[in-house]
């Protein structure tokens, strides 16, 4: 096997949370995608990091100072994680009334959201690492995280 199948071999048995970035763009165009690289940064600033694929569409609306949020999902949103997660359900993002539209999008009934403007930007290859100062973050207090391992939820 080569070094890359077993690199992906390897992470697939890494249990990872889900969430959803969502973001407005300049234009006043809503963008949701799902993410599981995601993790903190620091807790002084508060800061978070993203990995984001250049190929996705939701990847040139983020620039510096793009506002967004990081909604970790809970059990009940494997549907919304997978339309956010399929290029073809673009245009279903949104139609749920869970989402709160008001500002920067969010998902109300998150586990966790945490409200991020775009700090910095690394290049690296195929991915660009969004690196968020948290500006505003609330959780709900019973735990129920999505997490995905070995290609299934859980």
């Amino acid at each position: 096997m080569s070094l890359q199948d077993n690199f992906r071999k390897a992470m697939r048995s890494y249990v990872y949370s889900v969430s959803i970035l969502s973001s407005v763009s300049e234009n006043n165009e809503y963008h949701a995608i799902t993410v599981s690289s995601v993790t903190s940064v620091s807790i002084d600033p508060p800061s978070i990091l993203v990995c984001i694929n250049k190929t996705a569409g939701i990847h040139d609306s983020i620039k510096l100072g793009t506002k967004y949020c990081i909604n970790l999902l809970t059990k009940t949103h494997e549907e919304l994680s997978n339309i956010c997660s399929n290029y073809e359900e673009e245009k279903n993002r949104f139609i749920s009334d869970q989402w709160d539209l008001s500002d920067i999008p969010f998902l109300k009934d998150a586990q966790a959201n945490i409200f991020c403007e775009v700090d910095q930007l690394i290049e690296y290859h195929t991915h660009t690492i969004v690196i968020g100062k948290v500006v505003e973050s609330k959780n709900l207090d019973a735990i129920n995280t999505l997490t995905y391992v070995d290609g299934s939820y859980e």
